[in-house]
């Protein structure tokens, strides 16, 4: 038996009942405890409920050859597909490499098919359609109902990272048909990956990276230990390493390690393998990490870089709460969208470009970036999408005015609207602590909002790139995430000499102006000056220019319209800020 296995994990994704585990298991030749439904439940529901193992193998391919293996394993992952297990995929996601995506011919597209998909995105670097139970088509009409099928796939593909994906017609039972064109197309897929140098250098430094594995299911096995199946995400181990249980806060000595039963004295980044550990009660932990000792920490808010998930209907407000998948754990948090400030954004286009990056980014499993805490950036009362995020009058008018009336900010959209284009974030605090790697994978969804899932409750996903560990007060004051003000005036009197003069309409007779002592102010005509301070008792103030007034002195007074003497203070008011009076501009 080979003892060198390259292996590739598959996902297999898709709407229940679309034959998901009929398809594995024509595929399959080696299963793991785990595998095709062995849950009692599923047995008796006739459904998928958990996460199920199984794997074939074949000889290395000629342009793999001059790797050190002997092998080429595919581990299939076969995901449930019933919408109240939505959980369960995106635990199992987080391991996948490729992903085959089985639609039911005789019903296409439908709503978990929609969530399979965004998980896919997120996850996988390649994906393939399997068209699955075209047995069941009248062999007369086979044909033309394959053929329409797979057009209105590829139209729904067209605009996601998988744009242009293999479509291959299958039938998994009762007499198995594509089996071997979706094997061969699964193994073209390998051999295509390894040859990317980018997807080779991430291998690389998550191959180096602390160990991190996944853990699916644990269970005792008598006279040995405890063992924990799941996937190596990163770095690597071998028997006799001790590893950390972070949930648990217990560490553990790697007594053996398998895979697909096999006994090995080691493991790296990729592999599916069982690792026995002596002293743990199996009932304390079903999924979760096992991790190098140190290296996962827990936390109660975090900041993630999202974009929001093109087929999810609804808005994503900010102050909305939000079940967040983060491994095989799902929390509730509140979650708080902010941007760049409107100026640096970029075209629509862009957007697209940019986010099917961030996405391929994430399916290779490299570091993200760390967030810039030194930064501004500007509160959003929701994630938006590719239509953009409006940008504000005052913005507009704002770098307008600085910049002397030239240019524009943003793009127009057809309507004449401008809009920001740009990257978002989104804080999450989350009701309880999290324990996790920095960089995980988030994904926020509404399961509360349609049950029966009848349309895609996944409503935006990302990375994390900065945690808070206690989430509190204190620590929140460092993210400078604000939100702009304008109050708008007037000059009422100008002085002789016109650089001050008396102005009116910004604050109410009970305002305390010595918040705003030394705020700049600009006029209609764009002329600054800076707040003085109160000026009687019915809230006027004064106000000191930069220079003398256009339109003030003998003859002229009448020059100054009134759009000139309109007075702007614009503002900002920081989320975060300890002190909810104070401003900065």
């Amino acid at each position: 038996m080979p003892e060198k296995t390259l292996n590739v994990n598959v996902g297999v994704l898709g709407h229940v009942d679309c034959g998901k585990t009929s398809l594995v298991a024509a595929m399959s030749s080696v299963l793991s405890t785990a595998a095709l439904d062995k849950h009692p439940q599923s047995k008796e529901r006739g459904i998928t409920l958990d996460l199920g193992f199984s794997s074939f193998s074949v000889p290395m391919p000629e342009p793999l050859q001059h790797l050190p293996y002997d092998e080429l394993q595919f581990t299939l992952v076969d995901c449930p597909g019933h919408a109240s297990l939505i959980r369960t995929i995106i635990g199992g996601a987080q391991i996948i490499d490729m992903m085959v995506l089985v639609i039911d011919v005789t019903k296409g597209f439908q709503a978990q098919t929609a969530e399979c998909l965004v998980v896919g995105e997120i996850a996988a670097r390649s994906m393939v359609v399997a068209l699955n139970k075209t047995d069941l088509l009248p062999e007369a009409l086979r044909p033309k109902a394959v053929k329409k099928a797979t057009k209105l796939i590829r139209e729904t593909l067209a605009a996601t990272k998988f744009a242009g994906a293999a479509v291959i017609p299958v039938a998994a039972k009762p007499t198995p048909s594509g089996i071997s064109e979706l094997q061969a197309w699964l193994v073209a897929a390998a051999v295509q990956q390894h040859a990317d140098p980018a997807a080779a250098q991430a291998a690389a430094a998550a191959a180096a990276r602390p160990f991190l594995f996944s853990i699916d299911h644990c269970f005792p096995l008598k006279g040995q230990g405890t063992i924990l199946t799941g996937t190596v995400l990163q770095g690597s181990c071998q028997v006799n390493d001790t590893v950390e249980l972070p949930a648990l806060k217990l560490t553990k000595q790697v007594k053996s390690i398998q895979m697909f039963k096999r006994p090995v004295t080691s493991v790296t980044r990729g592999d599916r393998a069982a690792l026995c550990v002596t002293q743990l009660n199996a009932k304390l932990l079903e999924r979760g990490l096992a991790a190098a000792p140190g290296t996962v920490p827990t936390f109660a808010a975090a900041v993630a870089a999202v974009d929001k998930v093109r087929f999810y209907g609804g808005p994503v407000p900010s102050k909305g709460k939000y079940h967040m998948s983060i491994g095989h754990a799902t929390v509730m948090a509140e979650a708080t969208f902010f941007g760049l400030p409107d100026a640096p954004g970029s075209s629509q286009a862009d957007a697209l470009r940019l986010m099917i990056d961030a996405l391929s980014k994430t399916s290779l499993h490299t570091q993200a970036d760390a967030f810039d805490w030194s930064k501004q950036y500007l509160y959003q009362e929701e994630l938006y999408g590719l239509e953009g995020r409006p940008i504000t009058s005052s913005s507009s008018s704002s770098t307008v005015a600085a910049a002397g009336g030239a240019g524009a900010v943003g793009a127009a959209c057809s309507s004449g609207q401008q809009q920001h284009f740009g990257p978002q974030w989104v804080l999450l605090k989350f009701d309880q602590p999290v324990t996790a790697p920095e960089d995980s994978v988030v994904i926020g969804a509404r399961f509360d909002v349609d049950a029966a899932g009848e349309a895609c409750r996944l409503a935006f996903y990302g990375r994390l790139t900065g945690s808070l560990a206690e989430g509190g007060p204190q620590q929140l004051r460092k993210l400078q995430v604000y939100k702009p003000k304008e109050r708008q005036g007037l000059v009422s009197r100008i002085a002789p000499d016109a650089t001050s003069a008396v102005c009116s309409g910004l604050f109410k007779k009970e305002t305390d102006i010595s918040i705003f002592q030394g705020a700049r102010v600009v006029t209609g005509r764009g002329e600054w000056g800076s707040i003085e301070g109160r000026f009687g008792t019915s809230g006027k103030f004064k106000v000191q220019f930069d220079a003398p007034l256009w339109g003030v002195g003998e003859g002229q007074q009448q020059q100054r319209s009134a759009a000139d003497n309109v007075l702007l203070l614009r503002y900002k008011r920081f989320v975060f800020d300890a002190d909810k009076h104070s401003i900065r501009q």
